[in-house]
């Protein structure tokens, strides 16, 4: 829809126009690559709709209420917003992770005749036809057609109507007048001619002394006079000299004997001298037509349009001329044009109620054609989100060939599709394991059809040359008359039972495997490769927590990987889109940039480049912007999800030049709110992990610059230290319960509650950052920050050690509570279930939960000038 469109329905709507918002809703889409691919087509590097995941999903609401606070009111943003999303997508309010799903994109973008089509299903006939049970046609009838039919039946249609119709009143009639007057004028030729012989035969006469010139002049005159032609007998011929004179005119005698030298159609200057024009054409070629203005027959009262033939009689020297009046020709020409129109309308009506039921029948076949493939393609779309989502690899194998392979074979053997379907299946063995004998054997019968259904353990070669643990099972289907195959790959994760001496192992062998992981990322040329070698990283830091290695190792093993793994699909990117136009530098933030993230966590990140004249600004932006697409949208390929928050240099709101961030920074510290230290909380732990190290540390100063002796937002950002409470009332209730019933400390033995222990950090994060910023400390992780602040003595050692203790016991307690839930590490868990402490373990817990107390009274004191218990509650 055009802008002007989407804001007539906002105003019919919610009651505002606002083109500016609808302006910025569509502001990034690339209008000259759609135009290219109006002329040209679909290129396969080229998606005109990709703008769309940065603001036509629900993350962008946030963004659009920041962009125009002070003009619309929130609520008024949001309805517009969703006013204009919802028209675009069927009533659809999307999700940024929407536009990373093939059939999405294919839905909404790649088929206008799929995108106008109705649903072909209600969800009941999709939940009887998703458990076999049949469904007639009458269920699915589509209500609207595409452009296809239009274009293939109805145009068709109406353009042999319409030409017929002009073919007769363009080229039909118009033939027919040219043919009716052509034998007009072959009349008015024959009848002159008859009259000339007349009037020669009385000039023989004459010439034989018969008669005398006048006698025979005279006769002769009146013998044409009396001629009459015509359907009244109203058509006469007239006689002129070649002065000219009129000699006889058989109604107008007051012409005769006159000279008409002067003599014009129509009075007053401009008239045609017609008898004039008769001399010229009887003294050049001896006769001719000619067209002039002359009255109706016998009435002097009127005029019409006449063609005249004049003829010479040179032994005389007179003109003989009769005509036609036009308008006559041009009445019968009426009268035949409404006989053949009269005709023609009821051939015509005849024709279109045959077209009209071509038209119907081939409707109703197309609609039954295209509720079919819709039918097919809902079902393929059901069943291939099945096996998409399923943990075990499948591939279907029809007479030896991968016809098809999801995504989980894809990422477990960091191999593409097209990758996959170029091999065999037994070629995805690993050549020569003995394990792999009996497999290979087997599934080379598969292109013979001989292979029988069966379950066997197999090793796989993976993209980077590692071998893969499977159990393989073949299912036998008959599929397009063809004998078919699926195979599927479950893995098989092997455990080494370790002596009590092996599990005491030296943590340089960990790092020497962990510096073995970074290479083969470092060294990675798919995105596939670096999927494969962080699955087999997922067990390296497992088999590192169950041999005790210390959190500081755990979490330095994950940040290098997680820094490794965004350099290489840089690299990748890089390749992609082209060089940089300028220096720029990608940058993690948060948890990503401390190095505290647990394996996989949500990724947040952003990038700054250098300046650019106002000139370049924007072509450099959708560089930069398209780069970041290219390397976010292959963090969640590999399993970094995209941040909830939209915070990932994809946003356009994170993708800006080194002055703009300058400018941003100095809104949040000079003008800090509530809301601006949340943000700021997230962007001041900053490090480039690739690009120019030189705009990351001027950032940083620029940070620091703003900050220091900043009364004002300090006192914001300690108060925002106060905002997260520890749930010590969750750790108390079995002291305090006691006194309660019996069914009530059931109860609450049953549900003991959770907490969230990514909250419990923030305190320790964030008090470690506020002193960390007072003092200008440069250190990314929150430990390396302390032991910076204790080496300057801008803390006491007491608060420092308190505050390693708390951060560790913390963190380690939230990497193992990822451990019990997800044993891949490929999820992130921070909800704890205090159902799993002892009671030991729960004194501890709250021992050291009180003890964020501590770090806040020293913020309070520090920068507020007030005991904690003093605060107002917020």
């Amino acid at each position: 829809m055009r802008i002007s469109e989407h804001a007539d329905r906002s105003e019919k709507l919610v009651g505002l126009r606002a083109e500016d918002i609808h302006k910025w809703i569509d502001d990034l889409f690339d209008a000259e690559g759609f135009d290219q691919l109006l002329r040209l087509g679909r290129s396969p590097d080229y998606d005109p709709y990709d703008h769309r995941k940065f603001r036509h999903c629900q993350e962008a609401i946030k963004d659009a209420c920041d962009e125009f606070a002070g003009k619309y009111t929130p609520e008024q943003v949001r309805a517009v917003f969703e006013c204009h999303i919802r028209d675009d997508y069927d009533g659809y309010l999307p999700h940024r992770e929407d536009f990373e799903n093939g059939t999405f994109t294919e839905k909404y973008h790649d088929s206008e005749e799929q995108a106008k089509a109705e649903r072909i299903l209600n969800p009941a006939e999709l939940s009887e036809y998703f458990k076999g049970q049949a469904y007639s046609q009458h269920q699915l009838h589509a209500k609207r057609l595409g452009t296809g039919f239009r274009l293939r039946i109805i145009l068709p249609t109406l353009a042999t109507i319409v030409l017929f119709v002009t073919s007769v009143f363009a080229f039909v009639i118009p033939a027919f007048r040219s043919t009716m007057l052509d034998g007009k004028k072959t009349m008015v030729r024959e009848l002159t001619s008859a009259a000339v012989s007349v009037v020669e035969s009385y000039a023989q006469q004459e010439q034989q002394g018969k008669l005398s010139k006048n006698k025979a002049q005279e006769l002769a005159a009146a013998k044409v006079r009396a001629m009459r032609y015509g359907a009244k007998g109203k058509d006469y011929f007239w006689i002129t000299d070649m002065h000219p004179m009129m000699v006889m005119h058989p109604y107008r005698p007051d012409l005769v004997g006159a000279d008409l030298e002067s003599y014009t159609d129509t009075k007053g200057q401009g008239g045609k001298k017609l008898f004039v024009e008769a001399v010229h054409i009887v003294r050049k070629q001896g006769a001719g037509y000619m067209e002039y203005l002359w009255q109706w027959k016998d009435d002097p009262s009127r005029t019409g349009p006449k063609l005249s033939y004049v003829r010479g009689v040179p032994s005389w020297g007179w003109i003989i001329g009769t005509g036609i009046y036009l308008d006559d020709v041009q009445t019968e020409i009426d009268r035949l044009t409404r006989n053949l129109s009269t005709l023609f309308i009821l051939i015509g009506a005849a024709l279109a109620i045959m077209l009209l039921s071509v038209v119907l029948q081939s409707r109703k076949i197309s609609e039954e054609r295209i509720s079919a493939q819709m039918g097919l393609h809902e079902a393929k779309e059901r069943y291939r989100a099945l096996v998409d989502a399923s943990k075990e690899g499948y591939i279907l194998d029809i007479e030896g060939e991968c016809i098809y392979s999801n995504r989980t074979l894809q990422r477990m053997l960091g191999l593409s599709a097209e990758e996959l379907a170029a091999r065999k299946v037994w070629d995805l063995l690993v050549p020569g394991a003995p394990a792999n004998e009996s497999a290979r054997e087997h599934l080379m019968k598969l292109s013979d059809g001989e292979a029988r259904a069966s379950s066997f353990p197999a090793q796989l070669a993976a993209g980077s040359g590692g071998v893969v643990d499977v159990m393989v099972s073949i299912s036998k289907i008959f599929f397009s008359q063809k004998n078919g195959h699926v195979i599927s790959f479950r893995l098989v994760r092997r455990t080494r039972v370790r002596s009590l001496l092996e599990s005491f192992v030296d943590a340089s062998s960990q790092r020497e495997e962990g510096a073995g992981v970074l290479k083969e990322l470092e060294e990675s040329k798919s995105v596939g490769q670096i999927v494969e070698t962080l699955n087999r990283l997922s067990l390296l830091v497992r088999e590192m927590a169950d041999q005790g290695v210390r959190p500081g190792l755990l979490r330095h093993t994950i940040g290098e990987t997680f820094d490794a793994s965004v350099a290489s699909l840089m690299k990748m990117a890089l390749k992609e889109v082209g060089k940089a136009p300028v220096p720029f530098a990608f940058l993690a933030l948060g948890s990503n940039a401390r190095h505290e993230m647990t394996m996989f966590s949500d990724q947040d990140n952003a990038l700054v480049f250098a300046d650019v004249s106002p000139g370049k600004k924007e072509d450099v932006t959708k560089y930069f912007l398209e780069l970041s697409d290219h390397v976010c949208s292959n963090l969640n390929e590999v399993g970094y999800p995209y941040c909830p928050g939209g915070i990932m240099a994809v946003n356009p709101q994170w993708c800006m030049p080194l002055s703009a961030w300058k400018s941003r920074f100095g809104e949040w510290v000079n003008n800090a709110t509530p809301k601006s230290i949340l943000e700021f909380n997230v962007f001041f732990d900053i490090h480039c992990i690739y690009g120019e190290q030189e705009i990351a540390d001027a950032l940083t100063e620029h940070i620091h610059d703003l900050t220091e002796d900043n009364t004002t937002f300090f006192m914001h950002f300690s108060r925002n230290c106060l905002l997260y409470k520890a749930p010590l009332d969750l750790l108390s209730k079995r002291r305090v319960d006691k006194k309660r019933t019996a069914k009530k400390r059931a109860e609450q033995e049953e549900n003991p509650g959770t907490i969230n222990i990514k909250e419990c950090l923030k305190p320790v994060e964030i008090f470690v950052r506020v002193h960390a910023l007072k003092h200008r400390v440069i250190e990314r992780s929150t430990l390396g920050r302390l032991m910076k602040l204790g080496e300057m003595g801008a803390l006491p050692q007491g608060i420092i050690d308190e505050s390693v203790y708390i951060f560790n016991y913390l963190w380690r307690m939230r990497f193992y509570n990822q451990l019990l839930s997800h044993a891949d590490l490929k999820q992130v868990n921070d909800s704890f279930d205090l159902g799993m402490l002892t009671e030991v373990e729960r004194q501890n817990l709250h021992n050291v939960l009180s003890r964020l107390r501590v770090l806040q009274q020293k913020l309070c004191s520090e920068f507020l000038g007030m005991p904690l218990h003093m605060m107002p509650s917020e």
